[in-house]
């Protein structure tokens, strides 16, 4: 792939920057699109602070929130144990979710 010399801008044929481009971004590593949707979403309508927390305080969370029906669908499907969350990370393990594989 060559650049302009006036702009640093790439060229080359379209499947190349394509190619290139897959490579930047998309779903972590043992994740997939949707898992990444549904924690993103979680996140979002629970926030940091609700931690650490059990089942039915995340309810109450996503009901106060106005969070969409399949996520309050979905955290009720948690066992009724008095279990505390530590993060969503933890909570998306518990429901089944692909979480990310930090390699060490």
């Amino acid at each position: 792939m060559t650049t302009h010399e006036h702009d640093n801008v790439p060229t080359g044929a379209p499947e190349d920057l394509v190619e290139r481009a897959s490579g930047v971004g998309g779903t972590p590593s043992g994740m997939s699109a949707t898992d990444v949707r549904v924690r993103s979403d979680l996140a979002r309508h629970l926030g940091r602070d609700i931690y650490p927390a059990d089942r039915e305080a995340l309810l109450a969370r996503l009901r106060g929130t106005s969070a969409p029906d399949h996520l309050v669908d979905l955290l009720a499907g948690l066992p009724v144990d008095g279990f505390d969350y530590e993060s969503v990370q933890q909570l998306c393990r518990a429901l089944g979710l692909g979480t990310e594989e930090h390699h060490t």
